[in-house]
């Protein structure tokens, strides 16, 4: 018997939540945005779910709040928090799943598409990217284990022989609505910005309050329907760094509520044609990072580097994914023997799957994953169970140096809230 097919992944571990990618997933974000501004789809979050009519709002903002999770909302309303117990109270609130991976190359690209991440094959952080023939970070544009962007397109590769060259911001501008899209200052001329936002007018900001106060001015004088798209990153930032229930970053989570109320919703209060629209990309757990299981510093590892595949170079493909969802590259016909080893190596503190086994299982969406997600995503998964992490090692490159991470299938990684709320 397959032994992927005789283990329930989600059974041995209670903390995992499944994508629904049925009945609510970010996934079907821009359906509902699309929706509201009377743009028919099927998205199964559609505007008469909440109460709305397709085309009802001239003015839809959506608030994307990365890494606010369902696990920090419940924190904060469970405080009484007085800006988002006024969201709850006279707005809508559905606790909907994030996709997997539950990492923001997936959900960036997904909003900007439209599509799952089955479909447009930006993954996760990393990936082997086989225009290039090596592991890059898509958001960066840049080769894995740099921190400088864009490093690929100074090679001269061309993003948009490997991004998705279609956004969902077309389709919109096709119909006469227009979309005004806030991000910070430093991401607006990167290689990946540039093309995932085709078809939007691209601001960026320098500070919350800045680009709260710019979008709000630009919903009060802009006439007809319009989307406005505000991404803000700093919550997730500091969760990374210091843990998603750390003081820092608590503080930044109730900064940025705060901001929003005071430079956008109590400005734009009694505008009955505009609907705001708040959600995440996902959550995260807190970790040990010191206790990350290193597969590359193991002692078997000797026997497993047989296993894995080469570029053309002779380089060895490192890992993609993130220590909550390592994608291994490997021969095809050593499949079987490094899923054996690799499950004796990390002894029951993570599930070593077949990639078809996640496809059979509908992790990555509903139809058939796209040619381009298939070239990327390798054939073997490990899913590190509670909060443990698996990574690779090169000192200054690849290794772990966070207390809060994502990628994975655990609750606090994939529950996220969506928030609608009439100002």
């Amino acid at each position: 018997m397959n032994n992927d097919l005789s283990m329930n992944f989600f059974a041995v571990d209670p903390t995992r939540r499944p994508p629904d990618y049925e009945t609510g997933n970010f996934a079907h974000i821009p359906g509902l945005l699309q929706g509201l501004l009377g743009v028919e789809n099927d998205s199964p979050l559609s505007p008469q779910r909440f109460g709305y009519r397709p085309g009802q709002f001239q003015k839809v903002i959506f608030l994307f709040l990365d890494a606010f999770g369902w696990n920090v909302y419940s924190y904060f309303l469970n405080r009484r928090n007085r800006i988002l117990g006024r969201l709850v109270d006279k707005g809508q609130v559905l606790k909907i799943t994030s996709q997997f991976p539950s990492t923001t190359a997936a959900h960036v690209t997904t909003f900007s598409t439209g599509q799952a991440v089955g479909q447009h094959g930006v993954f996760e952080w990393q990936y082997y990217e086989p225009v290039v023939d090596e592991v890059i970070v898509p958001l960066l544009f840049s080769y894995a284990g740099e921190k400088q962007r864009d490093t690929l397109r100074d090679a001269y590769v061309d993003p948009c022989d490997i991004l998705p060259t279609h956004t969902f911001f077309q389709d919109l501008q096709d119909a006469g609505i227009p979309t005004y899209s806030y991000v910070p200052r430093e991401y607006i001329k990167t290689a990946y910005n540039q093309v995932m936002a085709a078809g939007s007018e691209a601001r960026g900001y320098y500070t919350l309050a800045e680009g709260l106060t710019t979008l709000k001015r630009q919903v009060n004088k802009s006439e007809g329907p319009a989307l406005f798209h505000f991404y803000t990153p700093f919550i997730d930032a500091l969760a990374h760094k210091n843990g998603p229930f750390s003081y820092q970053s608590l503080a930044e989570a109730d900064a940025t509520l705060m901001l929003l109320d005071k430079f956008l919703l109590h400005p734009l209060r009694g505008r009955d044609d505009t609907l705001i629209v708040i959600s995440a990309d996902h959550g995260q757990v807190h970790v040990d990072y010191r206790s990350t299981f290193y597969i590359n510093l193991q002692p078997e590892f000797q026997e497993l580097r047989c296993y894995l595949r080469v570029n053309k170079r002779g380089r060895m493909l490192t890992p993609g994914g993130s220590p909550r969802d390592v994608f291994l590259y490997v021969r095809d016909e050593y499949v079987g023997r490094a899923q054996s080893l690799l499950r004796k190596m990390l002894g029951g503190r993570a599930d070593v799957l077949r990639i078809g086994r996640l496809i059979d299982e509908g992790l990555f969406g509903m139809t058939e994953p796209s040619a381009d997600f298939m070239k990327r995503v390798g054939n073997l998964v490990i899913l590190p169970r509670g909060d443990e992490t698996v990574w690779w090692y090169e000192k200054d490159r690849l290794e772990v140096k966070y207390n809060g991470l994502h990628g994975g299938l655990s609750r606090d990684e994939m529950e996220i809230p969506l928030i609608l709320y009439r100002p």
